[in-house]
Parts: structure tokens; C-alpha cells; sequence
């Protein structure tokens, strides 16, 4: 299921992959989402290309419990000034080559636990390391202002 090594183990069978660009991967993510706020609600029209890019770029994390997906974050690379506009919806994001980006735009997230939630961000924090991370909340299809909104990531020296 997955072309990248495992990123990190939780409590019990829950495990942090990135998804290989497959079929049961790209079903596996329409499920979920498909019973998560706000995902449940979007036309699959507009979410699947999304999720189809984020797997082929590898720009993704899932938390499995066995078979049972309970976590997904997927993201696309971008540029700072872009990022920022997109949080003030003065901008559309287009995806950018790794070489030619200097920031990464979480689109989509879903979780079922906390614990899940915090390793998911902080695995795709550590994939982005020295990008610029944003990131909007949203919930029953609103997008919630005033929290933070944008992380810098930074390599801690050895």
C-alpha cells in the first residue's frame, strides 16, 4: 500500500504511511473522507483530483488501524506569497515542483483522534522541513479564523 517507509508507529495497530499512488490507496481516502466533516459534503468531483495528485506526488500521510483508515492529511507545494494569500482567499493554490517551492499548503485533513492528529501534522511538518506550512480549519464546510494559520518548519541543529 505504501512507497514510503513507515514514518512512526502510535498506541496499539495505528500506523502513520504515506500512500502509494494506487487505486485501493485512492479508494481507501474517498471512503474516509466521505464520512468526515467537511469532505462529506464536497461534490466528488471537486476532491478527487485532489487526492489523486497528493498520492502521485507522494504528498501524503494516512493513519491505518489495520485495514481501517482513521487519519489522512495530504498537502501540495507552493510558494510563500501564494500560501498567504490562499489563507485570506485571495488565491487559488496550483501545485509547484519541489525545486521551485518554497512552502507547502495542508489541503486536506481528517482525523478520528486526537493522538492521530498530532502525529499526522508533525509527519507532514517533518516532510516539509525549511518549507513554510499553511493550513486552514475548517469545519462543518466554515473556515474558522484567528487561530494560527502558518508554521515556519526549521531543522533543530544536531
Amino acid at each position: 500500500m505504501t512507497d514510503h517507509p513507515e514514518t512512526g508507529t502510535l498506541t496499539g495497530d495505528t500506523v502513520i504511511v504515506g500512500l502509494a499512488p494506487s487505486y485501493q490507496a485512492f479508494g481507501m481516502v474517498l471512503d474516509f473522507l466521505a464520512e468526515s466533516d467537511p469532505f462529506g459534503m464536497f461534490e466528488l468531483s471537486a476532491i478527487a483530483p485532489v487526492i489523486r495528485a497528493q498520492l502521485q506526488a507522494g504528498h501524503n500521510l494516512a493513519a491505518l488501524q489495520g485495514e481501517r483508515m482513521i487519519g489522512y492529511a495530504g498537502w501540495l507545494l507552493t510558494h510563500e506569497k501564494t500560501g498567504t494569500e490562499w489563507i485570506e482567499n485571495r488565491a487559488i493554490l496550483r501545485p509547484l515542483a519541489a525545486d521551485a517551492s518554497d512552502a507547502a499548503a495542508l489541503t486536506v485533513f481528517a482525523s478520528e483522534d486526537k493522538a492521530v492528529t498530532l502525529r499526522l501534522i508533525r509527519g507532514a511538518r517533518e516532510l516539509n522541513k525549511g518549507r513554510r506550512v499553511f493550513f486552514k480549519r475548517g469545519y462543518d464546510a466554515q473556515v474558522k479564523t484567528g487561530r494560527k494559520s502558518t508554521v515556519l518548519n526549521v531543522t533543530k541543529p544536531d
